[in-house]
């Protein structure tokens, strides 16, 4: 992919090549769904799917696909056209994703619980070719797509269709999906991801985590996330069984009980989630023990919240904190958690670059900072995408040159997340450049506050955000606190304990007490709900 920017200020020297040399080999020739193919053919007969009580082989799920994807090739669908997928978890969702990939389209998840509005606004201006959508999933905002497929319609419309692979058409740069992410401007961005980029993340997770024929991957987070694109295709690619939650709505009794019955070995989600599952009322002793592997991404993570599981004989998974963006094909770094009490209360570590992906930290004047430093984090490397639709100009303001790794004829992501390397090389998480806020002058990370609380012995967690407080910009603290924790003063007491660690600037004006901080669908927490709360409550 050709430079979008001009370059930016090379250093003189780059003390981290090594943390960089991360140049792994893998199949770069095979598009997404190759990968799944190679393994229908290897064992046909294995279960590839498995929702409620529906059951899919491999075999089978790829002959209902290639019916789809000779279905799409009939209408026209060429490389690179968009086909909308909206729908609720279900053996349907999966054929359709795995027909549009066959017929050399890119899908775009959309979740189906979305309002309507959200959803208007979504798709207004994309060029869509056509959209599978879930029964009562409104439609008439799809004005200008050449058609809309109800989910009950979708067995019938490629019934007459062939079951045998149609030719692939298409290059490991051809678009595989486009995955929507939250914007500053309140608009979301619509992130174009390469199928180059997704086998080299699938190869990584199937490899350096031995995904096999004998694992249980159990999806449970909305379509829409992009955690969710990796959830779906890493089974699929290395011979393992996929399952879906079978639930329109994130029901931690129905995933425990669904860990237990099926013993569900894989389960990616936001950390936020996981925590409902942990601290669902009900869990009993065992009932997650089949679980080896729990990846957690897309928010910072707590892990003094996973510590009580994962210290306990209960406990038999390894848990794998992972980072990265949807620009850049969901993944970039990663870190399986060990010491918990060196990072207790804190942000766990984010890790180390994954196979072909490269991280550099610069400052504001595109310089690379030292070890221990603070700055920004660029990601660069064979998962960087193909930038956003319908939005050249922030493309060629987040998707820039990189001059670190070479010629400069290959393309650098600027995240706009914070970070640091410290003294082992592993790269931790600092909050973000467009969260910080100034507080009488001083430079504020929320981030920073809300490790500070979660060390008082009687906090779970907390979520801080900036607010308006008679004219000028403050910092507010939500609060939820552990069981049985004596909760008279402790908005005083907070206060106390905070005044002896932070200076003044980073003092919240506010400490709110709150049961349970809400989380947006795609199970991460929703600061923009609890800042919408405050104004609401405080006009």
């Amino acid at each position: 992919m050709a430079a979008l920017h001009e370059p930016l200020i090379e250093p003189e020297s780059t003390p981290r090549d090594e943390w960089n040399a991360t140049e792994t080999e893998y199949p770069r020739h095979l598009l997404a769904h190759q990968l799944f193919e190679e393994w229908v053919d290897r064992a046909p007969d294995a279960i590839a799917l498995t929702v409620g009580a529906e059951r899919l082989s491999y075999r089978q799920l790829d002959n209902r696909a290639n019916q789809i994807a000779h279905y799409l090739r009939e209408q026209g669908l060429g490389v690179n056209d968009y086909v909308g997928i909206c729908m609720h978890r279900s053996t349907e969702m999966i054929v359709a994703l795995l027909g549009v990939l066959k017929a050399g389209g890119a899908y775009v998840p959309l979740d189906a619980s979305y309002p309507e509005k959200r959803l208007s606004d979504m798709l207004t201006g994309l060029p869509l070719k056509g959209l599978f959508v879930s029964d009562g999933v409104s439609t008439h905002n799809t004005a200008g797509k050449s058609w809309v497929i109800a989910k009950e319609a979708l067995a019938g419309l490629a019934n007459d269709m062939p079951t045998d692979r149609p030719g692939t058409i298409g290059t490991p740069d051809s678009l595989a999906y486009l995955t929507f992410t939250s914007g500053s401007t309140g608009r979301a961005k619509a992130a174009k991801v390469r199928h180059l980029g997704w086998n080299n993340l699938l190869h990584w997770f199937r490899t350096h985590y031995s995904i096999n024929r004998l694992d249980r991957v159990f999806v449970i987070s909305s379509l829409a996330f992009d955690i969710t694109q990796r959830s779906i295709l890493m089974p699929l690619v290395s011979g393992a069984e996929l399952h879906l939650l079978p639930s329109k709505l994130f029901e931690p009794e129905l995933v425990i009980r669904n860990v237990r019955q099926r013993e569900m070995t894989i389960i990616n989600c936001a950390p936020s989630m996981f925590y409902a599952i942990l601290e669902w009322p009900a869990r009993q002793s065992g009932d997650l023990r089949s679980l080896r592997w729990v990846f957690l991404g897309g928010e910072p993570l707590v892990a003094e919240r996973l510590l009580p599981w994962a210290g306990s004989g209960d406990c038999n998974a390894r848990i794998a904190n992972v980072y990265g963006v949807a620009e850049c094909t969901d993944v970039s770094t990663a870190y399986t958690l060990a010491d918990f009490d060196r990072y207790s209360r804190t942000s766990a570590p984010l890790g180390t670059p994954i196979f072909n992906s490269k991280i550099y930290l610069i400052d504001e004047d595109g310089r690379e900072v030292p070890t221990g430093q603070t700055g920004e984090i660029c990601i660069a490397g064979d998962g960087v995408g193909m930038g956003y639709e319908g939005d050249e100009q922030l493309t060629r303001e987040r998707f820039v040159s990189d001059t670190f790794g070479g010629d400069g004829a290959s393309t650098m992501y600027r995240s706009g997340d914070l970070g640091r390397i410290g003294a082992d090389l592993n790269l931790e998480y600092c909050g973000r450049v467009d969260r910080q806020v100034k507080i009488a002058g001083v430079r504020v990370e929320p981030g920073d506050v809300e490790g500070a609380i979660r060390w008082h012995p009687d906090v779970k967690d907390a979520v801080v955000i900036p607010a308006m407080i008679q004219g000028e910009t403050n910092l507010v603290a939500y609060v939820t606190c552990k069981d049985g924790a004596n909760t008279t003063d402790l908005g005083s007491l907070l206060r106390k304990f905070l005044r002896e660690r932070l200076p003044s600037a980073m003092l919240p004006s506010r400490i709110l007490l709150t049961a349970e901080i809400p989380l947006n669908p795609n199970g991460k927490v929703d600061r923009k709900a609890l800042a919408e709360l405050f104004a609401a409550a405080h006009r």
